[in-house]
């Protein structure tokens, strides 16, 4: 035999072993449409979402709602957790990114859906309305979160999305009939404009020379939260309006409006003020006065949000001051957070075992998975 000929002898041999490993292999280990929880005989739990499921600026993932409510409730072994939550996902890109079809893929149980924040424009009041808020521009911050409140098409598309991704709910449960769907609304991560009356007058009379000019901008914060505070509550009125049918339609057990909204009333996000003045006196011979303000909480002191970066944007709204020139100024906003901290998301997890179709107390979620403990409506303390 020639060399040449050898050498293709060689090689066919080796394509043909390596044919036959191939077709052995494939016979062996075929790929499987049983997602591998299942397989390993686990309950599966989907948590599908956005930046909140996905636990954006937690320092550990075991601290995310979905992981919490595996941990403290569902039970592990027995039940395996997917979240799917991503950063900027909106209830569009949910359906059209792939998420919608990963959820139906694997087969859940119990999925949740925390989606709607993120859409443009609503992603507005955890953005560029938040960066007013914190930078003292309350007039603008109001204008902001009315444009959110009334932009039809935004509420409209929402309420689109969420007929399409429950539509596939609807089939899903179709080959999965113990599965139950908790959908998710949003808390207000702000004070109440309530609340931030009686502090306006704290921060602003020690400033003495510029109290007249601090006062009329900080009456203007009430009218910016309330603003924010209707946009939030719009959002997630659509949002249960979506789910409204599919509850009421055949079938409507398995479907779960989970309210957290009301349980972070009064762990609102941390808003830390204080303003440093500097004012001469030419009345006075040139003397030379500070005035600051002491640090007053405008915000709630049990927070549930994580601290954010603080705010430095000068305070020029003081000018002019009454007496005087005022020579130097300066603020900072601290802690101000939209993200649920970890004490967040325990509520959230929490909340979503607990959640109620109908009344609260009569037939909670954990009831429709055949967990028999005692229901309460006295969580998230």
């Amino acid at each position: 035999m020639t060399d040449t000929k050898r050498r293709t002898y060689v090689v066919r041999l080796l394509a043909t072993a390596s044919a036959v490993a191939f077709l052995v292999a494939g016979s062996v280990a075929a790929p499987s449409s049983t997602p591998p929880a299942q397989a390993a005989g686990c309950r599966i739990y989907v948590a599908s979402g956005d930046d909140v499921t996905n636990g954006k600026e937690l320092d550990d993932n075991a601290k995310r709602y979905p992981e919490r409510l595996l941990e403290d409730h569902l039970g592990s072994p027995g039940w395996c957790v997917y979240n799917q939550g991503k950063n900027g996902v909106t209830s569009a890109t949910y359906i059209s990114g792939g998420s919608m079809s990963s959820a139906y893929n694997m087969r859940p149980d119990l999925h949740t859906i925390m989606l709607g924040e993120q859409n443009k424009p609503a992603v507005d009041l955890i953005d560029s309305c938040f960066s007013k808020v914190k930078d003292h521009q309350f007039a603008e911050a109001a204008a902001c979160a009315t444009a959110v409140y009334g932009n039809t098409s935004l509420w409209t598309n929402i309420k689109n999305n969420y007929t399409t991704l429950l539509a596939t709910e609807k089939t899903m449960a179709a080959q999965r009939p113990g599965l139950v769907v908790g959908v998710v609304n949003y808390p207000n991560p702000y004070p109440r404009a309530v609340d931030v009356y009686g502090k306006i007058q704290q921060l602003c009379t020690p400033l003495i020379d510029t109290m007249p000019t601090c006062t009329v901008r900080w009456s203007q914060l009430p009218a910016a939260l309330t603003a924010i505070d209707q946009a939030i509550a719009k959002l997630n009125t659509t949002i249960k309006e979506s789910l409204a049918p599919y509850q009421s339609g055949p079938g409507g057990w398995r479907y779960v409006y989970v309210d957290v909204a009301p349980k972070f009333v009064d762990h609102c996000m941390s808003m830390k003020v204080q303003i440093k003045t500097t004012v001469e006196h030419p009345e006075l011979m040139g003397q030379v006065h500070d005035h600051n303000s002491p640090t007053i909480n405008f915000g709630c002191y049990d927070t549930w949000f994580v601290k954010g970066q603080t705010g430095y944007y000068p305070p020029t709204y003081l000018i002019p001051a009454t007496p005087g020139v005022l020579v130097n100024l300066s603020q900072t906003t601290e802690d101000m957070g939209v993200m649920p901290n970890a004490d967040g998301h325990q509520c959230i997890a929490d909340a979503i075992w607990e959640a109620d179709t109908i009344d609260p107390g009569t037939t909670p979620l954990k009831w429709k998975l055949g967990y028999g403990e005692a229901s309460t409506t006295d969580y998230c303390n």
